[in-house]
C-alpha cells in the first residue's frame, strides 16, 4: 500500500512503514535509502535498502542512528527513488558490509559523547 512517499509492507508477522530518503554529503557521496519507520529498536535505524552513488547496495540493515547525516537527508517519492536505483545500478552494483558500517557509526556515535 502507498501512501504519500511511504510504503507498507507486512514482514515477519509486523507491519513495515516505508519511507524514501536521499542524504546529500557534503564530499559528494549520496545514498538513496528505504526506512522502516516502525522498527522496534529505538537505538537503531532499520534501513529495508540503501545504495550508494558509489554503486554499493546494503540490504535490510540495522544502524545506529547519526544525527549528522540526518542533517543531509530529505524525503523524496517513491518515483525519484526507483528512478534514481534504475540510473544508478547501471554503472553496476556491489554488496556492501553493513558490519563495517555499523561499526564506524558507532565509532562516530562514541567520540562525540566522550
Amino acid at each position: 500500500m502507498t501512501r504519500q512517499g511511504s510504503l507498507e509492507l507486512h514482514k515477519g508477522g509486523q507491519w513495515m512503514k516505508i519511507i524514501y530518503i536521499r542524504t546529500d554529503f557534503p564530499n559528494g557521496r549520496t545514498h538513496i535509502l528505504m526506512r522502516d519507520t516502525e522498527s522496534t529498536y529505538p537505538e537503531l535505524v532499520h534501513f529495508v535498502m540503501v545504495l550508494s552513488n558509489k554503486g554499493t547496495l546494503w540490504v535490510d540493515v540495522f544502524w545506529p542512528y547519526d544525527q549528522e547525516s540526518e542533517g543531509y537527508t530529505r524525503r523524496i517519492s517513491e518515483q525519484q527513488f526507483w528512478q534514481t536505483f534504475r540510473e544508478w545500478r547501471l554503472q553496476g552494483i556491489i554488496l556492501g558490509d553493513s558490519g563495517k558500517v555499523a561499526e564506524m557509526l558507532a565509532r562516530k556515535r562514541l567520540s562525540k559523547n566522550h
